[in-house]
């Protein structure tokens, strides 16, 4: 056997072979335009072929079936080679990609079996059986194709790869026949491959179905009529893996309709504008799913993955795919104010298309979704347009939106833009990236600090997007004051108030310094100033009555007793009405994933107190647009009076932190023990916002406004977030007119719910879409902002500048 050379040259062939299928990836481009690499491989078997023929390597005998068996191998290669050009599977998923590499393997190893002692052999007899069920199913498969592989054959036999499923499963049947079955012990491990393939079958499909019939019941059975039916699936089913395939059935992974369908010529895989990912084919749901799929639409079905495994990112609404797009840089730029509880990041990120052809069809569009910490604000956008820095202009959002969609779907030209969205995150889009080419932008964020007892934390402003796994990152962090007690990642290194560090990206760190204490500031625009003050949490008046609880799987039971304990009126929400909150009660509303709280049911504002309990999963209020729920949410925004939350712990759901953002609710948070305090002195947090404060919270600090103009000796961030949380109270309960916040976010050049940055290519497209500067705003951000105040020594240099100007202006005089 190790003097065939039949046997060895095709061995040699396979790495050769999978070099090149394998290329693409290994330059950063898995293209559509794989046409050429898929010839050299066909060429490379086609050569092989014509060298068993001329060796002999058809004709019967145990030496021609091990070429033979390398020879298929190489032929599945091209087959999915092909694939790649002319796709009639979709892509496979690691474990079955792995599956068909073993089955090959273990074909290969028959022609060695003498050096193997009989344990292996006996476990090759098993392979030999899962090979057998994994080569049936391809046949079948390639069935509603075999009549245009007929016809193609006629193309130098490329047609001819729809047939090598079948010949894989002859060739294992005449290696069972020679190898396998005359040997009991070979015989059963053989059937026992079979057979475990087949319980795998069975035990799948019966979770499959069992997971169909939990997502249909949920369904079908919603148990409030304010809610979209998709919500109740997103509440209620088991968050497991079964779950979400079934829900990612005919959007992420090709179901038994596709795969074997009504058996067109052309139903080839299908992609979604509503969910950025490629599709997969997994054989084991393939089969299960011609058992049923649930009746949940798929556009449904992708609100349900958004709400239960954090899918937002890849349901965004997509004018052009973003699959070939991964993030290759990113460079982060920060300077931190510790004396004023404030920070200003800018985040540049370089795109990469990974597409080797850059035609047009080839273009894709980067959506980044950025997290932001609550109180932050999108102050700052740039796009690189023909090597330059091009910086954004604000206007309203429907105008950004109608500029970006018109141009990027019917102009494919240059446009990026930055949405506000819900939940304390932006998106930003950015058209095109070219094929083997890249985008850069810029968005620079302005953000609170957060205060934890005696320190201040800088948090990273994390992004979901076009992967970063490979990125690197560069950070440079400024302290504008000298820092004490820094504490930050080992990656960093320290030059005077600067630290910068440079690596792998990283999207979780943080930094903290002692905080300082608040220092005298102000930031003077337009007739306004406004200063940053120490915030202290203060009580006042609150005629509880009676306490609503918003319960989901985050609760305990000790938490729900001892609330029963204080002695007040407490009520759920379950079945569309209020119940008398009891044990039974509590054990059917805690097993529900997340909760949202009917805030517009309770009956009167002022006299509840509504407790929940953080738990980040939850639709956002634009998700549930259009439903009873949605309406009278905004119903209730326009209501004055604000109601009491008092959350027990942790991060609260999207859905509740955007009505905290809207000022909806007098907000506290903490344990039973200290509400059991505030309760029988009838006192709650109070809330001391008005037209001339804000409260950051979490900075442990108010921004102020005034009619005291002066000297600025603080930067325009203080305006810039004092109008953010500004328009986000008043629109809430007290209700600002759209026309006052455009008004004030352009002033101040923030994005809000009701304005947007947008960068276009050229001046006439900024006239045609009406979008304008305003002379009498702050403008972009900038890392070299507005009214810092100057160190000692730079006061020193003014003053000498100023002295020698005045100097050689008057020897000038007298020389004259």
């Amino acid at each position: 056997m190790f003097r065939d050379e039949r046997l060895w040259v095709g061995l040699l062939l396979i790495p050769v072979t999978l070099g090149f299928y394998f290329f693409p990836g290994m330059v950063q481009s898995q293209s559509e335009d794989t046409f050429p690499l898929f010839l050299l491989i066909y060429v490379s078997v086609l050569l092989y072929f014509v060298f068993l023929w001329g060796k002999g390597g058809f004709k019967k005998g145990r030496r021609s079936r091990n070429a033979f068996a390398v020879y298929l191998t190489l032929c599945l290669i091209s087959c999915f080679a092909l694939n790649k050009c002319m796709e009639i599977f979709a892509v496979s998923t690691d474990w079955w990609a792995i599956t068909l590499g073993v089955c090959c393997i273990n074909n290969i190893a028959y022609g060695f079996k003498e050096g193997f002692p009989p344990v292996v052999r006996t476990i090759m007899a098993f392979i030999l059986g899962v090979s057998t069920c994994c080569f049936l199913y391809l046949m079948f498969c390639m069935l509603p194709t075999c009549i245009i592989g007929a016809i193609g054959m006629i193309v130098f036999g490329i047609g001819g790869h729809v047939f090598i499923p079948l010949l894989f499963l002859i060739y294992t049947y005449n290696l069972v026949s020679a190898c396998v079955w005359f040997r009991r012990t070979y015989r059963y491990a053989y059937l026992a491959g079979i057979g475990s393939v087949v319980a795998l079958i069975i035990v799948y499909t019966m979770l499959w179905k069992n997971a169909v019939s939990a997502i249909d019941d949920a369904y079908l059975r919603t148990d409030n009529e304010d809610l979209p039916a998709w919500e109740n699936v997103a509440r209620k089913t088991p968050g497991n893996a079964m779950t979400e395939r079934v829900l990612k059935a005919g959007i992420v992974y090709q179901t038994g309709n596709d795969a074997f369908g009504d058996w067109s010529f052309f139903d080839m895989p299908r992609r979604r504008s509503f969910y950025d990912a490629e599709q997969l084919q997994d054989p084991l749901l393939v089969i299960a799913s011609l058992t049923g799929t649930a009746y949940i639409p798929e556009t449904e079905a992708a609100q349900v993955l958004t709400a239960m495994y954090d899918s937002r990112q890849e349901t965004q609404e997509r004018l052009w795919s973003g699959d070939k797009l991964s993030t290759i840089q990113v460079r982060t730029n920060a300077n931190i104010w510790p004396s004023l509880h404030m920070a200003y990041t800018e985040k540049t990120i370089n795109v990469f298309n990974a597409e080797m052809s850059r035609n047009s069809w080839n273009n894709q569009e980067a959506i980044y979704t950025f997290h932001l910490p609550e109180g932050g604000v999108v102050t700052s956008l740039s796009l690189w347009i023909n090597g330059k820095e091009e910086k954004g202009i604000l206007t309203t959002k429907e105008k950004a939106a109608e500029a970006y969609e018109k141009i990027v779907g019917h102009e494919y030209r240059d446009p990026s833009v930055v949405h506000w969205q819900e939940g304390n995150t932006v998106t930003v889009r950015v058209f095109p990236v070219e094929g083997q080419s890249g985008r850069q932008v810029k968005i620079g964020i302005t953000t609170p600090l957060l205060q934890q007892g005696k320190r201040l934390v800088y948090q990273n402003i994390w992004f979901q997007g076009p992967d970063a796994g490979s990125a690197r990152e560069d950070v440079n962090i400024n302290f504008q004051e000298t820092p004490v007690g820094v504490e930050l990642p080992g990656m960093f290194s320290r030059t005077k108030n600067t630290f910068s560090s440079v690596g792998p990206y990283e999207a979780d760190w943080q930094l903290s310094v002692i905080d300082p204490g608040i220092r005298s500031n102000r930031f003077s625009a337009n007739g306004k100033s406004f200063f940053v003050a120490p915030y202290k949490q203060e009580l006042s008046g609150a005629d509880i009555k009676t306490i609503y609880l918003d319960i989901n799987q985050s609760w305990t039971e000790e938490e729900f007793k001892e609330i029963l304990n204080l002695h007040y009126p407490v009520k759920v929400y379950i079945d569309n009405q209020w119940h008398t909150a009891t044990g039974e009660n509590f054990g059917r509303l805690v097993k529900d994933r997340y909760s949202l709280f009917p805030v517009y049911n309770v009956p009167d504002r002022a006299s509840a107190l509504v407790i929940t309990k953080g738990n980040v999963m939850s639709p956002n209020l634009g998700d549930l647009a259009g439903s009873v729920f949605s309406e009278q949410i905004k119903t209730s925004l326009k209501i004055p009076g604000k109601m009491q939350l008092f959350n027990l712990g942790g991060e609260l759901s999207p859905y509740l932190r955007t009505l905290k953002e809207y000022r909806f609710f007098r907000y506290a948070d903490g344990d039973v023990k200290e509400l059991a305090q505030w309760l029988p002195q009838h006192q709650f947090p109070r809330d001391i916002e008005n037209d001339n404060r804000v409260v950051i919270a979490p900075a442990g600090v108010t921004i102020n406004m005034d009619d005291q103009t002066g000297v600025s000796n603080a930067p325009d961030h203080l305006m810039r977030l004092f109008a953010y949380n500004h328009i986000m109270q008043k629109m809430g309960p007290q209700k600002m007119s759209d026309s006052e916040i455009i008004a004030t976010a352009k002033e101040s050049y923030i994005v809000t719910p009701a304005s947007s940055l947008i960068v276009l290519e050229t001046q006439a497209d900024y006239d045609r879409f009406d979008i304008h500067d305003d002379a009498n705003s702050l403008k972009n951000a900038s890392l070299k902002g507005k009214g810092a105040v100057p160190e000692p020594h730079e006061w020193a240099l003014i003053i000498i500048g100023l002295v020698c100007i005045v100097w050689f202006k008057k020897k000038r005089a007298v020389a004259i």
